[in-house]
């Protein structure tokens, strides 16, 4: 993979910016019962998780989905406009953008249920135009395969992104309702691959991570990578480039209290790593700490500032050495 594309100039997420409503609760409620939440938390979430990430990491970003004109669209674009992130699409008039709900238990698992709204409607005539630059990471999630128009469109559009563009797919937990067909058809041009370890026993039937990171390997384009990531455990990079999957060390998080933005933080700090000219392996540690840090927070956009995580950096080397 050449030099340019593996150190992205700017990120642009194709998809679904929407509004995450969390529940903070003690246990899932029983089928037809009831539960009080603890606390309640509204927040701009989905895609913008990446978006902001990336930005407070150094690496500009823009978002190149829709927004709907309602309560929730006015959220998402106060929230954009806030953090200096251009949209590349005018607004959509007369409707609204989608919101889900999450229900965040002790332990920091999240359980979502997603109504969508006008970022499930990308449609090509939208996608065509788009100005991509030389350098660009595009971004896209497996929630916006799943839906029938922005599916259709992206399973267009993505294989002939302009080889100067570095396509990242995260699958998501909707990984397994994506069509067969579409996804491999995607894949086959992905060039950096980021999910978690249920997501990848899903898309590999591997259990062993290592083993699944090799096998997915196989299914992106020539010199693609993967990124697998197992909470806790930090990550498995697997290259293709004549190595077996080698496992990065995570940072281990001093509490775990909401896991919702965990992998967004990862994936948008491992590009802003490589944007910084790091190497693989030291662009996954960096991403393993935003995330652990990203665990410690409540909320969706929870990825640290740069300044944030290079003082984790520095106190993870104090108390361990080097992270190699």
């Amino acid at each position: 993979m050449s030099e340019l594309r593996l150190r992205p100039k700017r990120l642009v997420l194709v998809g679904s910016v929407l509004v995450d409503l969390l529940l903070y609760v003690e246990r899932l409620p029983e089928r037809g019962g009831d539960l009080l939440a603890q606390r309640s938390l509204q927040a701009v979430g989905g895609g913008f998780n990446v978006l902001l990430g990336a930005w407070r990491l150094g690496l500009p970003a823009a978002y190149a989905g829709r927004i709907g004109d309602g309560p929730m669209g006015s959220l998402v674009r106060a929230e954009l406009e806030a953090a200096g992130i251009p949209g590349l699409l005018p607004p959509v008039r007369g409707r609204d953008t989608g919101f889900d709900i999450g229900l965040v238990e002790p332990d920091g698992e999240r359980t979502f249920v997603t109504a969508p709204g006008v970022e499930a409607e990308l449609s090509l005539e939208e996608l065509a135009p788009l100005a991509l630059q030389e350098g660009d990471a595009v971004y896209v999630s497996g929630y916006d395969l799943c839906y029938p128009v922005s599916g259709a469109a992206l399973e267009a559009w993505l294989p002939q992104l302009p080889s100067g563009c570095l396509l990242v797919l995260d699958p998501g937990p909707l990984v397994a309702s994506i069509s067969a067909a579409r996804l491999e058809r995607v894949l086959s041009r992905v060039d950096v691959l980021s999910l978690n370890a249920r997501e990848l026993r899903l898309l590999s039937g591997e259990e062993e991570p290592a083993r699944g990171a090799a096998q997915l390997r196989e299914r992106l384009a020539p010199q693609g990578i993967v990124v697998a990531r197992v909470g806790a455990e930090g990550c498995w990079l697997a290259t293709g480039e004549g190595e077996a999957p080698r496992h990065v060390v995570a940072r281990p998080a001093r509490v775990v209290v909401d896991t919702t933005g965990a992998g967004d933080a990862h994936v948008a700090a491992f590009l802003a790593a490589l944007a910084a000219g790091k190497c693989l392996s030291e662009a996954a540690y960096e991403a393993n700490v935003a995330a652990s840090l990203a665990v410690e927070r409540a909320g969706p956009a929870t990825t640290p500032t740069r300044a944030e995580l290079q003082a984790a950096l520095k106190e993870e080397v104090n108390l361990r050495g080097e992270w190699e």
